[in-house]
């Protein structure tokens, strides 16, 4: 019965102070040694021989040896996997990874497992022994190949075909763009045409406008999307070509000047959490490297003569220090917020807020950065 009420009354301190809100097994484990020491009180007041309690304690201690023993093979090969990912760091949250038929973008890195927001804004969560034991794709930050194919006919200039496709992709603001005769087949010539996307944050976007310019490029300039094989139960003049009739009336103009693009990108509504905690793991980082600027600029400030300039740089120093205190008071609030995950509905204002605070970090980054590059100079003139 005491046994109950305590672990009754710590679910309740935990699910109040939430001590261990971002560590839930260690909770976990602390109930399940209470619970564990309860068991063993309890069986040593029971009133039977010492004999028959040994016997109990032993058969419990089998028990749950075993158990320990059938599970612990994959607890610790999952432990030793995330030990091994964070010393080759193969990716960081935020990065679109690809393990088997699993792809999406990092949102979080645990010890036993790795969390990845798919297309569908689902959370997968991958065991990091399935990371280790399989080939994993990550797409670099610095930019990556994104391309589409298309099959058209032979009677169409391969010449005008690759200034169509070349078109398309200038539309996406691809670089280095390729076009590639990928197979002649026995009734149409399959093209691919891609390029290097420098900014893969907006990597889903982008894929769909490639194909949608290629669409458009085409068919502006009146080359059919049909293959020889193109069949139809009504009856056309030879000479008809199939292209929608209103096409003329429509200018084709890049995606980023469509009306209906509001200014939550696909991305963030797809990748929100894994976005939230790429932002987050980056203002943080840009306000430890402030922290350790700030030390170089004491060790800096003590070594000037002029006593008027000194106390002039440091006056500068701590508006800089106030405004980054606050960063910090807000950054701990927001976070609050993201933990409330089942708060969907402003989704939209609560990665605005962090985009926000991540401006703002990288603007006291770079005045921080200035004013130990400017009082560096003075004292060596």
């Amino acid at each position: 019965m005491g046994t109950l009420i305590l672990l009754t009354a710590l679910g309740y301190i935990f699910r109040k102070t939430r001590i261990f809100s971002e560590q839930k097994t260690f909770e976990q484990f602390i109930l399940f040694l209470v619970a564990l020491v309860g068991l063993v009180v309890f069986v040593l007041t029971l009133p039977i021989s010492d004999n028959t309690k040994q016997t109990l304690l032993s058969f419990f201690g089998i028990l749950i040896g075993a158990t320990i023993a059938l599970s612990s093979t994959t607890f610790v090969a999952n432990g030793m996997s995330g030990i091994m990912l964070s010393r080759i760091k193969p990716f960081k949250a935020g990065d679109y990874i690809r393990v088997e038929e699993t792809f999406g973008k990092v949102s979080d890195i645990g010890i036993l497992h790795t969390q990845v927001q798919s297309i569908d804004r689902d959370i997968i969560t991958i065991p990091n022994l399935k990371l280790i034991s399989n080939p994993l794709v990550t797409i670099s930050s610095s930019g990556t190949i994104i391309s589409t194919t298309v099959s058209l006919g032979y009677s169409v200039s391969r010449d005008q075909v690759e200034k169509s496709l070349i078109k398309a992709a200038e539309k996406v603001d691809l670089e280095n763009i390729f076009v590639h005769v990928i197979e002649l087949g026995d009734f149409s010539v399959t093209y691919k045409v891609g390029g290097l996307l420098k900014d893969v944050s907006s990597l889903i976007t982008k894929r769909s406008d490639l194909k949608k310019m290629m669409f458009d490029s085409l068919h502006e300039d009146h080359i059919e999307i049909v293959s020889p094989t193109f069949m139809n139960q009504r009856i056309y003049d030879k000479n008809a070509v199939f292209i929608p009739s209103d096409h003329d009336k429509v200018s084709v103009k890049p995606p980023a000047t469509y009306e209906y693009v509001t200014q939550v990108t696909t991305e963030d509504v797809i990748f929100g959490k894994a976005i939230e905690a790429e932002i987050t793991k980056k203002i943080d980082t840009l306000i430890e490297d402030m922290e350790q600027k700030q030390n170089e600029f004491f060790d800096l400030v003590n070594r000037i003569s002029d006593g008027e300039l000194k106390s002039v740089e440091m006056q500068n120093l701590n508006s800089i220090l106030e405004q980054r205190d606050r960063l910090k008071d807000d950054l701990e609030s927001v976070k609050e917020v993201l933990k409330k995950e089942d708060d969907t509905s402003a989704d939209g204002v609560k990665l605005k807020s962090l985009q926000y605070l991540d401006l703002k970090a990288v603007e006291l980054h770079n005045e921080i950065k200035e004013l130990l590059e400017r009082v560096s100079k003075g004292i060596e003139k």
